[in-house]
């Protein structure tokens, strides 16, 4: 492996800098837009494929390394008609590439069945339940090229401004120095040494497939004749893959395939003489892992795809002749191209963003005498874009949870107003504005209505050193949890862990998420840790103050998680004295008007002489719920939120 040079270190910041958690959920929001579906979740990768599962759409925005082949954005370029716009920038060339991946399986995901209808097709499984695998894989890769074609002929026919990226990523790869040149070696492992006859065979399918996905999806590009061993079969089907690619349902389009493969079926080698690789087509064809089956699924989703006529073809005319004004996009890619600077501004703005502190005195924030010399260390920590995978793990193993969750609070969440509808021939009363209408509907009905409550939620973690393992590991996944469920809801929120400092006349505040927090914020929850000692009531003087600045809600919750009494070595702040005082800040912040709720981190006890955080606890804050099993915290947590707009 080649050593990375400076130019490799500074391609390697442009995409870190692209890979960045907003731009993965801008992406995201504009998926589940375009393919009307809130269920669709997007994840960046770098493994130089893209493809679909019917819920969950995969993209590498360097696919093929496009972005920094200044060659191939050169020649695409030049291709399709364009100034250097795309060349210009690196991030230019990220935006077009994962725009383009996205709508392509946008595309898919509203057009086309999933799983296949060749993954349904009996005359692929034998009944034992057997798959003739090499005829199975046939099917889906001229299944792929014909499903393809389609979504393209439909991008071009129904939509609009999309055409500049679905251009550019069938052009783009083509030109990629990274494009491997296929091989028959490459696609097909050999169950035992082959004879001349199945080499040849197999090499002449994949020339095949080769000449008709470049002949169907390249029409743009010279093909000359094809080798002839295939013309007859390229001849024979050339119509079928034509008019395949144009038919309105993904039923009638699978005939269409189902056609050629009988055609075709002598240049497939039986199961025991060789084995096909999962794909024979080039590298050119994007998105090829969509095609086969739920194989690669972290949780797919069957799809029936929508009927809809094309009108043209993404290259050609719809009959396959070529464009006499064809449509270069050029407003559009100017346009488009303004929005990419802007994206690469917010995105630099997150990158060279490092965190800041403020201090506050205990004076400040309106606490007791015994913390007027205490300072409060206010962090605002540096986002840390490589904890994206450790937060993305921890979604991803709670996902089914937080959509439960979304789905149990959505009404929970809304707080019920009554409005007031007209125009009906009977109801709960008359209105008199409605007496004049001539099919008199002077009646009024009293209904429910849905708002978003006037709420804001802070989470005030105890960050001292009992806190950790299972209990730092619960406080992490039920912030990730909260924070998700809370985000969707549309509920204000922060996550704030707190922790005296030893000896030193200070606390620590470190604020993970702050209220309307940027995308990335949520990153910082993985560094919720456990050290030191702990002042309650200093933390909450600070964290009544923080709500308030912050949130203008007239209903201001803050749920306070801790596992023991407080403890602050400096000066002694324990027993019955922080106890004490803490008690008193409870009360004075809960009378002010913000509320107040406790959650102790117990052991199950075995019997009522055995040590519970409930019990001490219970002699501070009015309000406390015991936890004695971790795994249900999340849940008494999100319970506490509803009950509050009770």
């Amino acid at each position: 492996m080649e050593p990375l040079t400076a130019e490799d270190d500074i391609y390697k910041e442009i995409l870190d800098k692209f890979q960045t958690e907003r731009n993965r959920s801008v992406e995201e929001s504009f998926a589940r837009a375009f393919a009307e579906s809130d269920d669709v979740r997007l994840f960046f990768i770098n493994e130089d494929r893209a493809y679909t599962d019917g819920r969950n759409i995969v993209v590498d925005p360097a696919f093929h390394d496009i972005y920094k082949d200044s060659e191939c954005l050169d020649e695409t370029e030049k291709e399709l008609g364009w100034p250097g716009l795309v060349s210009a920038s690196p991030w230019n060339a990220l935006k077009m590439v994962c725009r383009g991946l996205t709508l392509h399986e946008c595309l898919h995901l509203l057009y086309s069945n999933f799983p296949g209808n060749q993954f349904k097709d009996p005359d692929f499984f034998e009944t034992e339940g057997q798959t003739h695998k090499n005829e199975l894989k046939t099917i889906a890769n001229i299944s792929n090229i014909i499903e393809d074609a389609y979504i393209e002929a439909v991008g071009s026919s129904v939509y609009d401004n999309i055409e500049i990226y679905l251009m550019f990523n069938r052009v783009a790869p083509a030109f990629s120095k990274k494009k491997v040149e296929s091989t028959a070696e490459d696609r097909f492992k050999l169950e035992k040494p082959a004879e001349d006859e199945i080499q040849k065979k197999v090499q002449n399918l994949i020339y095949y497939l080769d000449y008709m996905a470049s002949f169907l999806l390249y029409p743009m590009f010279e093909h000359g004749e094809p080798p002839v061993e295939i013309t007859e079969y390229v001849e024979k089907t050339k119509q079928l893959f034509l008019d395949g690619s144009i038919q309105d349902n993904p039923e009638d389009r699978y005939k269409y395939s189902k056609q050629i493969f009988e055609i075709i079926k002598p240049l497939i080698p039986k199961d025991d003489e060789a084995e096909l690789g999962e794909s024979l087509l080039p590298e050119t064809v994007v998105g090829q892992d969509t095609h086969g089956g739920f194989k690669n699924s972290i949780g797919g989703k069957e799809r029936k795809g929508r009927t809809q006529a094309v009108s043209t073809r993404l290259f050609t005319n719809i009959d396959g002749t070529k464009k006499t004004e064809p449509n270069t996009g050029v407003p559009e890619l100017i346009k488009a191209v303004k929005g990419f600077e802007k994206d690469e501004k917010v995105a630099d703005d997150i990158t060279s963003y490092q965190g800041y502190k403020v201090e506050h005195s205990g004076n400040s924030v309106g606490a007791s005498a015994v913390h007027k010399d205490i300072k409060i260390n206010e962090n605002h920590p540096k986002i840390n874009l490589n904890l994206r995978k450790a937060y993305q793990n921890i979604y991803n193993h709670y996902h089914l949870n937080i959509n439960s969750y979304n789905s149990r609070f959505l009404q929970l969440l809304r707080a019920q107003v009554p409005v007031k509808e007209n125009k009906y021939l009977f109801g709960a009363g008359i209105d008199s504005k409605m007496m004049g209408d001539m099919k008199r509907r002077i009646w009024f009905r009293n209904t429910r209505g849905n708002e978003v409550p006037d709420m804001s939620v802070l989470l005030l973690i105890d960050g001292s050193g009992s806190m950790s393992g299972d209990r730092r590991n619960s406080a992490m996944i039920s912030s990730v949890i909260l924070h998700e469920v809370l985000k969707k809801q549309g509920i204000q929120h922060a996550i704030v862990e707190h922790r005296g400092c030893g000896d030193e006349p200070e606390i620590d505040v470190n604020i993970l998420v702050n209220f309307n927090a940027k995308e990335e914020e949520k990153l910082n929850i993985m560094q919720l840790d456990s050290d030191g000692d702990n002042r309650d009531g200093l933390a909450l003087y600070w964290a009544e103050k923080y709500i308030n600045q912050k949130t203008f809600c007239d209903n201001k919750l803050i749920i306070v998680l801790s596992d023991g009494q407080p403890a602050h070595a400096y000066d002694e702040y324990w027993g019955a004295v922080a106890n004490k005082d803490t008690a008193n800040a409870a009360k004075k912040i809960i009378n002010r008007g913000t509320n107040i709720i406790a959650v102790a981190l117990d052991d199950e006890c075995a019997d009522e002489d055995e040590y519970s955080t409930y019990a001490d606890l219970k002699e501070i804050y009015p309000h406390l719920v015991q936890c004695t099993d971790l795994k249900r915290l999340t849940g008494q947590i999100l319970n506490i939120v509803s009950r509050q707009l009770l």
